[in-house]
């Protein structure tokens, strides 16, 4: 009896383990919350009434939608979006993304030695980055690094 419960113990450690975040995804989880909170107060003025009704009038623009309308949606919020990159100092002078400065300042170089990230990094950015979208990268890069996700 009491080797089994010790069995079922190491058991539920080892699952427990498997679950918990990477330091990447943590960094990713509190990069996003920060940044949502500069970019909101940086950028309130730009959330209009007619911005937010064509956002919203579209099924696909949801942050859950599968698939987000990228043609549809993110040029509706690309001032915000620019905005928001101003706001946390990830938009270079030629108004495009500073993925060094997302990597080393943003995130604090907590993901650079993540397998998962360095795969998805490029896709990720690639996907998000036409119209300057932080906050989908943010998703995307998440959903690849996540302890829930196999």
């Amino acid at each position: 009896m009491s080797r089994g419960l010790v069995l079922l113990i190491v058991a539920a450690a080892a699952a427990s383990a498997q679950a918990a975040p990477s330091a990447c995804y943590s960094a990713l989880d509190d990069a996003n919350r920060a940044v949502s909170n500069t970019a909101e107060s940086a950028c309130s003025s730009l959330f209009t009434a007619d911005i937010i009704a064509k956002y919203n009038a579209n099924k696909n623009c949801s942050f859950f939608a599968v698939p987000y309308d990228v043609a549809a949606c993110d040029p509706i919020i690309a001032n915000i979006n620019k905005c928001a990159l101003k706001a946390v100092k990830l938009l270079k002078a030629n108004n495009t993304f500073d993925d060094a400065a997302f990597k080393a300042t943003t995130l604090k170089n907590k993901c650079s030695a993540d397998a998962k990230f360095k795969a998805a990094y490029p896709t990720c950015k690639n996907s998000t980055m036409k119209y300057l979208n932080l906050f989908r990268l943010f998703q995307c890069l998440m959903n690849a690094v996540s302890p829930w996700n196999r």
